[in-house]
């Protein structure tokens, strides 16, 4: 039996190749246990650093508790000083407000309104003689409900123009 050379020139290739491909696998099983070697000296030295943590994390609680048990529980006394302080400083700008701001009642403010909306207005007419036309207003606005809380002060006002008007005619 005669064998064909180009036959034999594929087989030395592939088995050339073989060789090759196992020594690649060789090299590539080497580089995997090399990767699972460091990957689990990496995982140790984590959980080690993990316990350092631990350990420094717990010597900290205690090293605080021992201070707060020394200061003799500093933290509620700040929290009591923080509310007396608060509690001061809350009555001081209340007493500031009452005693120098002076809340206005509801009539004085609905005066004021009132009176910088209606009082040119009024004198000027007035000093015209259109005396009819500013009782008139004065008659309408009585009956405003946002004027309720100044009807006596609206009265009393209605009332003059009235008396002036009858003076002059």
């Amino acid at each position: 039996m005669e064998t064909n050379p180009t036959h034999e020139a594929r087989i030395v290739q592939l088995e050339n190749d073989l060789r090759a491909t196992q020594a690649a696998a060789q090299k590539y099983k080497q580089d995997l246990e090399k990767l699972r070697q460091q990957y689990a000296d990496d995982l140790f030295a984590e959980r080690q650093i993990n316990k350092e943590l631990r350990t420094e994390s717990h010597r900290i609680l205690l090293d605080y508790e021992r201070l707060r048990v020394q200061k003799g529980g500093f933290g509620l006394k700040m929290l009591f000083f923080s509310g007396w302080g608060g509690f001061f400083s809350g009555a001081l700008v209340c007493a500031v407000y009452f005693l120098f701001l002076h809340p206005k009642a509801d009539h004085v403010v609905a005066f004021t309104r009132f009176r910088d909306a209606h009082l040119f207005k009024y004198e000027l007419s007035i000093n015209q003689g259109q005396f009819g036309a500013v009782e008139q207003d004065l008659k309408e606005s009585l009956n405003m409900p946002e004027n309720a809380a100044i009807r006596p002060q609206l009265e009393f006002v209605k009332k003059i123009v009235g008396a002036a008007r009858r003076r002059c005619e």
